[in-house]
């Protein structure tokens, strides 16, 4: 969209002339909550709660409907009382900036809510909310205790209705389209004009054969109005502050993929972040899954961010007896496993939700890491411990980085778009639901985890296939839908020598939900073959993979046929070829049709896609400098490098005992800095329900 790049430009405009500075430390901190019914003095207890601790991050929400009282009338006096004791006491503020819920004298749409996570109603609201922002910004800039600015919170949903998203739908269609008629075309409709177009159900409408276009337009139209909107408010406050670092914390990652525009929002934020609550994001996995869940969004946040600056933006510790999809408290055994896991897969900071309680309506008495009187709990004991752990160690933490393999998963957002289409009624295979992709791909990231494998995480089409190439890996699991644009790309990478692993129905559909097989088929020039017939069977089916052996397959058994002379069957089934064997360039190409990673996920195991991942990527498994001599159920390393030391962060995900054997370089001994589990000199370890061994190696 040229409105979105004209905003992109002015961003990177400013960014020239103030770039964010690096952060002095990891810390783990949490939000402080400020509401009108507080006094100076309770939020000054509550920083020195906090730094007493050793919790030197406080998020804030500077709430536009609790400052401004009345027109052009700001009340700050319980924000300057927070800076001026973060200040004292040596803890730096992230300050959110809730701009887009509007006080009600200036839109009653905002009425009976004291915050609603939506976007602006109308390009009236969206200049009143500059003033705030500028109000904010130039009140808090110099303050030393400052430390970044977070647009908005969860930001993800708008009004269809509002004005302010009829615009935009309008000029987007009108840029896209350029003209009535061949939207019309498009579209199936009937529309005399642009300005007549506004939301319809129908849109987003499935099952009865509803044309996919009006769908698919209006994801991307939610896609990028979020985008445009982070970047409007991110240029505001770089017209007054072009030094201090801007970041947010978009929610629900697992569900979607197809909302988020990363690549786009890199040239927006200076850091990602996200809210990786149990209660409400982690909870879409099973409770043994957690740790896996923060470290694969974490994997997210890192490999899209910019210069893999990132951070946990949200992270539950306390309780929700009444809110959130499933009820929890973590132990201290899980803060220690969600914080330590989130570090060790590279996040800078860690933000609790949160520190002090809401009194009164919705969360009031959940949530807090501390007790209702500030006292301290065995979750604000642990963090502080985990805290005294980095500060102690600061002069690696300091410089630390990710140590990770040259293994990619692949997730595929076209995928989630086109499920949300066609599955939107949820016929046909029950396990192919909207996030069945993103769910088979963790799954495949729990079994090379589970062998200690550090793979990363990428988008199809944000992943770098021109700069990669020999030594690389590249795994795609049920992306159902690829986009054809992404293919001689792919195929380029593995000339120069890249190795593509496709398991389940990859490539069935494009990005327009075309069944490409029934033409040219897309996926061809890559995987030298072409689906001859899919089959649906109530029974899964075993098939045998040469050098692998016997593999259970998923509700469909797909017959495939080599077509080119470089190509060769290396599975089959009962009733034909399920996968091939492609030779390119320097590289090479797996097809494996049957999905071995959703018949895993369905019966809850891992056992034998850590075996198929075994054998393909053993490779790649022995340059590691740590590994687990055998596949540990249960189990998950993160690996963090700072010139020639390591640490490596051990969890065990089970609520029964986790036992291993790490296979460390020669040479190096280890020095435990957190847990008290038993570590031997030859590596054999045994963790507890939930628990975290964190050991230094030099």
């Amino acid at each position: 969209m040229k409105f979105l790049k004209t905003i992109l430009f002015c961003i990177a405009t400013f960014a020239l002339f103030g770039s964010a500075s690096a952060q002095r430390r990891i810390d783990v901190g949490a939000e402080l909550w400020v509401e009108p019914s507080q006094t100076e003095a309770e939020v000054e207890g509550w920083v020195k709660t906090m730094a007493d601790s050793k919790m030197r991050s406080a998020r804030v929400f500077l709430m536009w409907n609790y400052i401004e009282t009345a027109p052009k009338v700001y009340d700050f006096h319980l924000y300057d009382a927070l800076f001026r004791a973060a200040e004292k006491y040596g803890v730096e503020i992230e300050a959110t900036l809730f701009c887009t819920h509007a006080p009600t004298f200036y839109c009653k749409k905002y009425g009976f809510h004291t915050q609603r996570h939506v976007l602006y109603y109308s390009k009236e609201i969206k200049a009143l909310s500059d003033d705030f922002i500028r109000e904010c910004v130039v009140r808090y800039r110099d303050s030393k205790a400052l430390g970044s600015w977070w647009v908005l919170n969860e930001a993800r949903s708008f009004k269809a209705e509002d004005p302010y998203t009829i615009e935009f739908t309008q000029n987007w269609l009108r840029e896209k389209y350029g003209t009535v008629e061949a939207l019309n075309k498009a579209w199936i409709a009937d529309y005399k004009s642009f300005d007549e177009v506004k939301y319809e159900k129908a849109w987003t409408g499935s099952g009865g054969f509803a044309w996919n276009v009006p769908h698919n337009d209006w994801i991307d139209i939610s896609r990028d109005i979020l985008a445009h909107t982070f970047a409007e408010i991110t240029k505001t406050i770089r017209k007054y502050d072009p030094k201090t670092p801007v970041t947010s914390n978009p929610a629900d990652f697992f569900g979607s993929l197809d909302r988020y525009d990363l690549t786009t929002l890199r040239g927006v934020f200076d850091i990602f972040g996200a809210s990786m609550h149990a209660a409400w994001q982690l909870q879409m996995m099973p409770r043994e899954k957690y740790a896996y869940s923060t470290a694969g969004i974490c994997e997210i946040l890192r490999a899209h961010a910019p210069n893999n600056r990132f951070w946990v933006g949200e992270m539950q510790a306390g309780n929700n007896i009444f809110s959130g999809r499933t009820p929890i408290c973590p132990t201290r055994d899980d803060l220690a496993q969600w914080v330590w896991t989130g570090i060790g897969t590279g996040a800078r900071k860690v933000i609790y939700w949160s520190t002090n309680y809401r009194r009164q309506s919705g969360e009031a008495g959940e949530w807090g890491v501390f007790g209702f009187k500030g006292e301290a709990t065995d979750r604000s004991l642990v963090t502080k411990e985990i805290n005294e752990v980095i500060e102690n160690n600061n002069d690696f933490f300091q410089a630390s980085k990710p140590e990770l393999s040259n293994i990619t998963l692949i997730l595929s957002p076209e995928t989630q778009r086109m499920l949300r289409h066609i599955r939107k009624d949820y016929v046909g295979v029950r396990e192919t639901e909207p996030n069945s992709q993103v769910y088979t791909t963790f799954h495949w990231f729990e079994a090379l985890s589970e062998r200690g494998y550090q793979p990363q995480m990428r988008y199809f089409t944000d992943y770098e296939w021109e700069k990669r190439g020999e030594g690389d890996v590249v795994v795609v699991a049920n992306a159902f839908s690829v986009p054809s644009s992404v293919v001689p790309r792919m195929v380029e990478f593995v000339k120069r020598g890249g190795k593509v692993i496709l398991e389940g129905l990859v490539g069935f559909y494009n990005e327009n939900e075309v069944c490409t097989s029934l033409s040219q088929f897309d996926l061809e020039p890559l995987v030298g073959g072409v689906y001859e017939d899919i089959r649906y069977r109530e029974t899964p089916q075993y098939f045998n993979i040469e050098g692998v052996g016997k593999l259970l397959g998923h509700a469909w058994h797909p017959i495939l046929r080599a077509t080119a002379p470089t190509a060769r069957v290396i599975g089959n089934g009962a009733e034909g070829a399920v996968a091939l064997h492609n030779k390119i360039g320097k590289g090479e190409v797996y097809w494996i049709s049957p999905s071995v990673s959703m018949s895993q996920l369905s019966k809850g195991e891992s056992g034998e896609l850590s075996h198929l991942a075994d054998a393909l990527l053993s490779e790649q498994l022995f340059k590691q400098p740590f590994r687990f001599a055998s596949h540990a159920n249960g189990a998950l390393m993160r690996v963090l490098r700072s010139g020639n030391e390591y640490v490596t962060i051990i969890t065990n995900n089970l609520a029964t005992p986790c036992s291993l054997k790490l296979v460390a370089p020669k040479g190096m001994t280890a020095t435990p800095i957190f847990g008290t589990a038993k570590f031997g000199k030859s590596g054999k370890l045994t963790l507890g329900n939930r628990e975290t061994l964190v050991l230094r190696w030099r």
